[in-house]
């Protein structure tokens, strides 16, 4: 029996499999200054541009800048975003622009959500600004994870006028301010504060903190006007005020200030302060405003200037089951206040010890 031809047959295969492969789908190029990018697209190498935009997102874009750095000449817009369809910008830094990144309306094409992950926006006037207009109109839903924002000449994360924002695991250092809200509901978690004028100011909105370290800002958190702020298990060094209520309905729980000048100010709107612990701050809660409403309950003082000071008092305050002990002026000072009982103040500067509540059964003065 003769062998068959091995090679022809060989080729023939091969021919077949040529045949049916599917087409290879070219990756888009590396994208010019200016660009509009309407399919998802990667950085090959950095880009810097003389002028804004750097580059504009179309409705539905990923940008994986793939560690890349996309540089601006000091103004302009380095990301615009569009308002419409789900986008995300990831894995590089933007820095060197007017606005790290911005978003633009897309007139009658709804919103979607923008995701920003592991980005660095450095030396920007702003980091990132999320801005709706002044109706309200393209608010674009911003989530920040595993980020950082440093050295932006006025806001890391500007969001007017009612945009959600949630920062997750992200650092802000080094900003004029850090998150500037207003109307919008903003969550904050496992990020950390770092030097800022004001680290988290919010207008007429919603934020709720949590996990989160504030490390030497001038005002940890302040309500601009009328707001809700939630604080949780966080903690707030080195601040001259750590968390200005004076004008929120305010709600600070199981968090810790430490060497602060001001730890909390509670005011006018309704305040609730508990189980949290303040020590060697200047004074550890007090009124900012003439009228405060709200309770001071369950929590530890230790080595404050004050530890709670809530002068002139109010009875639509309840102070009750503090424990106030070292501090060099008073222990609780609260004229006028409702006392739910069991406080407890021994060893301050001040006699007495206390002031409008009973502690360790002492009568009140």
């Amino acid at each position: 029996m003769r062998a068959r031809p091995v090679l022809p047959v060989l080729a023939l295969a091969a021919a077949a499999a040529v045949l049916v492969a599917p087409p290879a789908s070219a990756a888009p190029p590396q994208p010019a200054c200016g660009d509009t990018l309407t399919v998802d697209t990667a950085l090959r190498a950095d880009l810097t541009c003389l002028a804004g935009p750097g580059l504009r997102l179309a409705a539905g874009v990923t940008l994986d800048l793939r560690g890349h750095t996309l540089r601006g000449p000091g103004d302009g817009v380095g990301v615009e975003v569009a308002s419409a369809g789900a986008v995300r910008v990831r894995n590089g830094t933007v820095t060197g622009w007017g606005a790290g990144l911005r978003t633009y309306g897309v007139e009658d094409a709804g919103t979607g959500p923008l995701t920003v992950d592991r980005m660095r926006f450095r030396d920007n006037v702003d980091g990132l600004d999320v801005s709706a207009t002044q109706l309200g109109e393209w608010a674009k839903p911003t989530t920040i994870t595993r980020s950082t924002v440093t050295g932006s000449s006025d806001a890391a994360v500007e969001a007017a006028w009612s945009v959600p924002v949630t920062i997750d695991r992200t650092t802000l250092a080094d900003n004029r301010f850090g998150l500037r809200a207003d109307g919008g509901d903003t969550v904050v978690t496992g990020s950390r504060f770092l030097r800022h004028e004001r680290a988290i100011s919010v207008y007429e909105g919603s934020v709720d903190v949590r996990d989160t370290a504030f490390d030497d800002n001038a005002t940890g958190i302040t309500a601009a006007s009328v707001a809700v702020v939630t604080v949780a298990g966080s903690r707030f060094t080195g601040s001259e005020t750590a968390v200005d209520g004076s004008w929120a309905f305010l709600d600070v729980a199981g968090s810790r200030f430490t060497a602060n000048t001001t730890a909390v100010l509670i005011g006018t709107y309704g305040a609730s302060v508990d189980g949290s612990t303040f020590r060697a701050n200047g004074t550890g809660v007090a009124l900012g405003t003439p009228a405060g409403t709200g309770s001071v309950t369950g929590n530890v003082f230790r080595l404050n200037g004050d530890g709670i000071r809530l002068d002139p008092g109010d009875a639509g305050i309840e102070v009750g089951g503090n424990d106030v002990r070292r501090s060099t002026g008073w222990g609780i000072y609260a004229p006028g206040v409702t006392d739910l009982g069991g406080n407890v103040a021994r060893g301050n500067g001040n006699e007495p010890q206390c002031v409008g509540v009973v502690c360790d059964g002492t009568p009140q003065s």
